[in-house]
């Protein structure tokens, strides 16, 4: 049996969502939202990772034994990071953390739960891709390096990423996402939304509540606008806003060296009674803007 072949399993019985914590150093978080009781946690080596970790460990292990003398011996391996990881249920709120003993806690680990539909998500991880299949409730990723995808969140949504990608479904409750140079793909917005990325683009697709974008010098797009208040700067990016036909919009865009434009109709009437309030307000240093009617 190799390293990679150990694995460790546990099943708890339980009915509806669960809080589900996760901690990782580094690694790979996969979850699984589905419509079933019962919660199932797999745990085993992540030999993607490649042997980075081996290096780094040899050398801290090195500098303790030639610190304090060798002492007894002590395993490091997969393995005993797999056994010595915490899976626990307590009430309904499952905590899954890798080892906290200093050399175990630096093996990268695959971990993998499969949780009923609507549970809530908080993963904290410094080296890691975390990805989130089906519906969950409130969710809460962080990884210091690493690209994050989820399918739905119905709740509050909070996703960071130091240099990874963000691919997202339909954020229900709205979202505050950053990544550091990273791009952001989101499909849709049903509440207040706050995105930052320093280098990376970010792509819109129905957006239905306020919206507050900003990068450093990626391209912003906004595919659907259909209401609310959208604020879109960019540094040297360009900028793109389809507006939903039929919807009657308030438009405020500019470049300092790029050219703006609107290929909107031209009202002077005002808007009618209960029609919906839409705002795009753009900046750009260099790039172009771009207004134009959705084609969804």
């Amino acid at each position: 049996m190799t390293e990679s072949d150990v694995v460790r399993q546990q099943s708890f019985d339980v009915e509806g969502a669960v809080e589900i914590d996760i901690a990782l150093i580094s690694g790979r978080v996969q979850v699984h939202l589905v419509d079933e009781p019962g919660v199932h946690v797999e745990v085993r080596y992540d030999p993607s990772a490649g042997e980075a970790w081996t290096a780094g460990l040899s050398g801290l292990l090195s500098w303790v034994n030639d610190q304090f003398g060798s002492g007894p011996k002590q395993e490091t391996g997969p393995a005993e990071a797999i056994r010595d990881a915490r899976i626990d249920l307590i009430g309904s709120r499952l905590k899954v953390q890798s080892s906290k003993v200093l050399p175990l806690r630096a093996v990268p680990l695959n971990v993998v739960v499969r949780a009923p539909s609507g549970s809530h998500i908080s993963s904290k991880t410094g080296s890691a891709d975390v990805s989130v299949t089906g519906a969950a409730g409130r969710l809460d990723v962080t990884t210091g390096s690493g690209d994050i995808t989820a399918d739905r969140a119905d709740a509050a949504a909070e996703v960071n990423s130091g240099s990874g990608d963000l691919r997202l479904g339909p954020m229900l409750a709205g979202l505050r996402a950053k990544t550091g140079s990273g791009d952001v793909e989101v499909s849709s917005i049903g509440g207040n939304t706050i995105l930052y990325t320093g280098t990376g683009d970010v792509w819109l697709g129905a957006v239905q509540n306020d919206v507050q974008i900003r990068t450093g010098s990626g391209d912003v797009t906004v595919a659907d606008a259909a209401s609310g208040r959208i604020q879109l700067a960019t540094g040297s990016g360009e900028i793109r806003v389809g507006i939903r036909s039929g919807v009657q919009a308030q438009i405020d865009v500019s470049s300092r060296s790029g050219k703006a434009r609107s290929e909107l109709e031209v009202s002077s009437q005002p808007p009618a009674e209960n029609a919906p309030a839409l705002f795009v307000t753009g900046r750009t240093g260099s790039g172009d803007v771009l207004v134009t009617t959705s084609t969804s």
